[in-house]
């Protein structure tokens, strides 16, 4: 590689970094509202249909068609960062800000005077579905979901310090008897399903006693279900226990802490000599199992429909999948892309949405979308030039 090449390379990766660009900022966390709240007086929302006057112009994207909207901001619901006394750049204290996607963008402010007029918009006609840009929704529009924007100082980690994950641990997210019981059976039939593919491969592989295997893949394996074979039925024997005395109890009942301290030791004594394996992740608690669970028994969720049909005892932790950090935010600091290689010196992060089921901004190999405005016109109320990008996960 010569020094062009050097140089070529260097220029590229710098693209993506500002060192002008502050080490931290403040951003507003664009939070649902919980699913179980229908009102219908929200005033900042991701998704469906934009709220304005009648004779507002719907923006336009490059090839003359219908851009896509993607959120409403309150912006009197900007309260401004406790830290630094912050408040958005730019933007006034009253109003709307109305954002459009499609291959490119829109940024659009409407006053107070403006907002007195406002009725929801229903889409123009000519508004192409969703997946006219990669998206996996199946609408003209992306699905509605109310947000409080939150402020908190933003230094560019993946998940913000102000919202810890609520799922790190079971102890957090177990907290009813259903919950406990839902979650029992989904590990209990994972340990099943290892436990018979183990004995099978063991009936297969395992030579006498002492004789090693001279594949190193067969050996692990062996080892692996070794152990699952010696102690998988007593912690299945134990779990099964667990589940039916979770079923024997008022399902919205809280849980015993005590218990569950006490069967999730049993569980992560066998986790931690286990090789990675579904089970193993199973059985040290896994949150995406139970909310699968929870789709197939009630499919509507998928559709953000159907809220209304959970058992009660779901609904806490439907709530606190659905409330928590989502990755949705005003302004703040986007962590560097590692597969993009758009400009992004002297811009800064106007709005960042998440890839996301509840939204149906799902594509394939993206994990999200943000615009990038100048950071001079950002500070002057001007909102007019910059870039849509789409972030890359390959």
């Amino acid at each position: 590689m010569d020094d062009d090449d050097d140089s070529w390379l260097a220029e590229l990766f710098e693209r993506g970094s500002d060192p002008d660009r502050a080490k931290q900022l403040p951003a507003w966390a664009l939070l649902f509202h919980s699913p179980f709240d229908r009102s219908d007086d929200a005033t900042s929302w991701i998704g469906g249909a934009p709220k304005a006057p009648r004779n507002f112009e719907w923006p336009k994207d490059t090839d003359r068609t219908p851009l896509h909207f993607i959120a409403q901001i309150d912006l009197a619901s900007l309260k401004a960062e406790p830290q630094t006394g912050s408040r958005p750049p730019g933007l006034p204290a009253e109003g709307d800000l109305l954002i459009f996607i499609g291959k490119s963008w829109a940024c659009r402010i409407l006053s107070v005077a403006q907002m007195s007029e406002a009725e929801i918009l229903p889409p123009p006609e000519d508004l192409a579905p969703v997946r006219k840009h990669g998206f996996f929704g199946e609408g003209r529009t992306f699905a509605r979901r109310p947000v409080t924007p939150t402020a908190y100082l933003d230094a560019g980690d993946e998940r913000a310090a102000s919202f810890p994950d609520r799922f790190t641990s079971p102890l957090d997210w177990i907290v009813n008897w259903g919950i406990a019981a839902l979650e029992a059976e989904s590990v209990i039939h994972s340990l099943n399903l290892d436990l018979r593919d183990g004995l099978d491969f063991l009936s297969r592989y395992r030579g006498p006693a002492g004789e090693q295997n001279p594949n190193q893949v067969i050996r692990d394996k062996t080892a692996h279900y070794g152990v699952l074979e010696r102690k998988a039925p007593n912690v299945i024997a134990a779990l099964e226990a667990w589940r039916d005395l979770a079923l024997s109890k008022p399902q919205d009942e809280a849980i015993d802490k005590d218990s569950l301290h006490a069967i999730m030791r049993l569980r992560l004594e066998l986790h931690d000599e286990m090789q990675p394996h579904m089970s193993k992740h199973m059985l040290a608690g896994r949150p995406v199992a139970v909310w699968d669970e929870i789709l197939r028994q009630h499919p509507r969720l998928r559709h953000g429909e159907g809220y209304d049909e959970l058992p009660s005892c779901y609904r806490p932790f439907v709530e606190m999948r659905e409330t928590g950090w989502r990755g949705h935010r005003l302004f703040g600091i986007e962590p560097e892309f590692s597969n993009n290689w758009e400009d992004l010196r002297g811009h800064d992060c106007v709005i960042s949405i998440f890839a996301d089921e509840l939204l149906e901004t799902m594509s394939e190999h993206e994990y999200g979308l943000s615009i990038w405005c100048p950071r001079d016109r950002i500070a002057n109320g001007l909102f007019d030039e910059g870039q849509l990008i789409r972030h890359c996960a390959v």
